[in-house]
């Protein structure tokens, strides 16, 4: 083999490695399943995550603020209208106004979730978005338990998955 040659297939091999390396490397997503349908959506480290669900006690909205932290999710703050809803948490803090909603910080003490279980209702209203991408539980699952996790995929396997 000349050494135009050489030089080609080590161009070649080069080339296929930085691919397979760009392809191979981890995102971090959001992944919704019901073992059955998945959503796949991107959530980098420290970004906002918001869960959004009608109240069946007090029948009002509920924003619970959450967080990609280590390998799980951290609710950070809950938003309401009505205060009792924001109090249900049982944190020790005092709720303020703010934007005409009841807002609490969570105490630091509130443990990073591997996982969230959430059981989608037939009034229940609930939604997961980023300032990316939205997907609202009951149209795309039906009335089911799905399990939110927060995760890192290859680049492709999240590409190929839809990762928003």
């Amino acid at each position: 083999m000349s050494g135009r040659n050489n030089a080609l297939v080590a161009l070649g091999a080069a080339i296929v490695t930085a691919a397979g390396v760009a392809l191979a490397t981890p995102v971090s997503v959001l992944t919704v399943s019901d073992g059955v349908t998945e959503f796949v959506g991107s959530l980098t480290r420290g970004e906002s995550l918001q869960y959004s669900y009608r109240q069946s006690i007090y029948q009002v909205i509920v924003f619970e603020e959450l967080a990609r932290e280590e390998n799980g999710l951290r609710i950070q703050r809950v938003r309401s209208s009505d205060i009792r809803s924001v109090e249900y948490f049982g944190w020790k803090g005092e709720p303020a106004r703010s934007d005409g909603l009841w807002t609490e910080e969570s105490p630091r003490t509130v443990a990073v979730d591997s996982e969230l279980v959430i059981r989608i209702t037939p009034a229940g209203e609930q939604a997961l978005s980023t300032s990316r991408w939205r997907v609202d539980l009951r149209p795309r699952f039906g009335e089911t338990v799905v399990r939110v996790r927060a995760e890192d995929r290859p680049w492709v396997v999240a590409l190929i998955e839809g990762a928003r």
